[in-house]
């Protein structure tokens, strides 16, 4: 089936609270600004919020839209948003198909950047953004449990080949 994003996935635009209510002592809320502390698939934090602005809810995809556009994880728990983020949250519940669908399309948001120093997209690039996803609720599953499991391999291995030296 050939959509636009938003027909499909729900998508919430990081606000920044103003700077005095961030903290590194762990008061609050996770915070993500950009894609800084992205990890692998989820990100690390180390700077909260005691004003909470906009918020990914857990298993929600988290995508940078500013210098760099399109580095994706996943939140690993409730985070505050902050403008250079957004979270997209698919309507059928299905995380880990839109994680992996995105990595294929983020090729296709990064063309449709603007701004003269760092590249920048906005709500309506990700909306208006066209896929092709299967119709099938338990296709779109199968893939992402196929994924997953690779994913995971992939996880272990580095985390064996980091041990190596030890």
């Amino acid at each position: 089936m050939r959509c636009k994003l938003k027909e499909i996935v729900q998508i919430t635009m990081g606000q920044s609270p103003k700077s005095e209510y961030y903290n590194f002592d762990k008061k609050g809320m996770p915070f993500l600004q950009g894609n800084r502390t992205f990890g692998y698939k989820y990100p690390i934090f180390d700077t909260y919020t005691t004003f909470v602005t906009k918020i990914a809810k857990k298993g929600d995809v988290i995508m940078s839209v500013r210098a760099p556009v399109g580095e994706l994880n996943m939140a690993p728990i409730d985070i505050c948003l902050g403008r250079g983020i957004c979270s997209l949250r698919m309507k059928n519940g299905n995380q880990d198909f839109l994680y992996y669908m995105m990595k294929y399309y983020v090729a296709k948001l990064k063309n449709k950047e603007s701004g003269t120093v760092f590249g920048a997209i906005n709500k309506n690039d990700i909306a208006d953004l066209e896929i092709d996803i299967p119709c099938n609720v338990n296709t779109q599953k199968k893939i992402a449990n196929y994924l997953v499991n690779i994913d995971e391999k992939i996880e272990l291995n580095n985390q064996i080949n980091d041990n190596l030296p030890a």
